[in-house]
């Protein structure tokens, strides 16, 4: 078996989440930055009247369409797209030597054949549990989306959401290692809890999610939440596959006892006709 130290499974973790934090990066650059570019427009343009309905506050920074002509004045759109890609770097970072940390004391309850398909696992289990468990419950809102009122509400229901999610794929993970039941029972009993344990979620958590203001096409919504959540996938996806690939393989050598060699007294053969003579 290979083994690591602290220190190189921290490196690992920072190399792995650094990769995936410029693929991140990249990703809301490519495929959310376009549609909050246009949804700040139309905040821009139509803040009294969204003021009017209530919802002319962003989900990030819950901003009122007057105020981010301020901000904008005081910080210009470019300046905000390089602090939020350096952060999502930075993130990243963290996120991967956390992930690093996890991986290393969890590794062998996870399943998986070796080091790296657990680390995959574990990308999976984490995208499941802090990325697509929030997204449903709490989808994801562009700039002129949002009502600053239930700013708190939607808050504690996306971490509520997390640490729920984080124990339903503990327990499933768990049942689906259990060594006291078979392989096949494992399988449809894990399966099961899952899909049970996820609608129970749904029906038991608040539904925080807010209207769509007329003004905003709910295309725009659509892709934003769509960029968003590839955006971190490939966040997931990345980190994974970089870790899986600088993990050690655990190699387990096992050799076979050595054939018993009889080295006393050999029994030599003759041939038959020679025998019979």
């Amino acid at each position: 078996m290979v083994s690591r130290t602290l220190g190189r499974t921290v490196g690992h973790g920072a190399v792995a989440g650094a990769a995936a934090g410029g693929v991140g990066a990249t990703a809301l650059y490519w495929l959310v930055e376009p549609s909050i570019r246009a949804a700040i427009a139309i905040e821009e343009a139509g803040g009294p009247a969204g003021e009017a309905g209530g919802h002319s506050h962003a989900a990030g920074g819950d901003h009122a369409g007057s105020h981010g002509l301020a901000a904008d004045a005081l910080v210009p759109r470019d300046e905000q797209v390089v602090f939020a890609l350096v952060t999502v770097l930075l993130v990243g970072i963290l996120i991967g030597i956390a992930f690093a940390l996890a991986h290393r004391v969890l590794g062998t309850r996870l399943p998986g054949k070796s080091p790296a398909g657990s680390a995959m696992t574990l990308a999976g289990l984490g995208f499941v549990a802090f990325t697509l468990a929030p997204a449903i419950i709490v989808p994801a809102n562009p700039p002129a989306v949002g009502d600053p009122a239930t700013v708190s509400l939607r808050a504690v229901t996306y971490l509520g959401t997390i640490v729920c999610a984080v124990a339903l794929t503990t327990i499933v993970t768990a049942l689906a290692r259990a060594k006291e039941l078979a392989p096949r029972s494992r399988a449809v009993a894990a399966t099961a809890l899952g899909i049970v344990g996820s609608l129970v979620l749904v029906w038991a958590l608040p539904n925080a999610a807010d209207p769509v203001p007329a003004n905003v096409p709910a295309d725009l919504v659509w892709e934003f939440r769509v960029g968003s959540l590839t955006q971190l996938g490939l966040m997931w996806l990345v980190l994974g596959a970089v870790f899986a690939y600088l993990t050690p393989s655990q190699v387990v050598t096992r050799t076979s006892p050595p054939t018993p060699m009889r080295i006393g007294r050999r029994r030599h053969l003759q041939p038959a006709s020679v025998a019979e003579v």
